[in-house]
């Protein structure tokens, strides 16, 4: 019995020692999984939602919560870049027209990833009934980073010829934003500058000529 106890003991330590030896492995093996973990939930996120929480808003939500939705993804910016088709859907057809034009200011906040909606922008800078809608549009223009072939022509029309202070003067500055790339909308700015009856049109074609003349 004497020489027993002290075999017990050993045979209890090799045990052990294999049991831990065990778990250490399996440890070891679980820790390069735990980036890829964070990756899959490193989803971009905005007032604690991700990009997907703000589209299923911006899908299921009231008017003020879609409008909030639209906000916050623009918010986001280029991170966003898979909203663009809903936004889109949306700034074309929403009924409320609060929510269509921040559905607007989105798609430009998240520029050149938006250029897929240049088409939709350009009809509603045409068409849309409601002049906070048509002026959006016009801003974003200035911030999306299109091809200025096709924006500038559209955005001096909108400054010649829209029945909004508002929208012109979203135009002018628009234009100005744009820089060299909008010399073809000089002749149009200083006709806007001296002759436009809005005092805040004439201010902004102002700045957009300075802007662009100072490359």
């Amino acid at each position: 019995m004497p020489n027993s106890i002290p075999g017990l003991i050993h045979n209890r330590a090799k045990a052990s020692i294999v049991y831990l030896c065990s778990v250490l492995s399996v440890l070891a093996g679980l820790v390069p999984c735990l980036p890829d973990a964070q990756a899959q939930n490193s989803e971009p996120s905005y007032r604690n939602r991700t990009v997907s929480q703000w589209i299923e808003a911006l899908q299921k939500a009231d008017a003020s919560g879609r409008a909030q939705a639209a906000y916050c993804l623009g918010q986001i910016e280029p991170k966003a870049e898979a909203a663009v088709p809903l936004l889109q859907t949306v700034a074309e057809k929403d009924p409320d027209n609060f929510v269509r034009a921040e559905a607007v200011y989105a798609l430009g906040n998240i520029g050149p990833a938006a250029r897929s909606a240049l088409p939709i922008l350009l009809v509603l800078l045409r068409k849309d009934p409601h002049s906070g809608v048509r002026g959006a549009v016009a801003t974003a223009l200035g911030t999306m980073g299109c091809d200025p072939g096709q924006s500038v022509p559209i955005l001096i029309a909108a400054l010649k010829a829209d029945k909004s202070p508002y929208v012109r003067g979203c135009a002018a500055l628009a234009l100005g934003r744009l820089g060299t790339d909008a010399r073809a909308a000089l002749p149009s700015l200083r006709d806007s500058a001296a002759n436009d009856s809005s005092p805040v049109v004439r201010r902004r074609a102002d700045e957009a000529i300075q802007r662009i003349e100072a490359g």
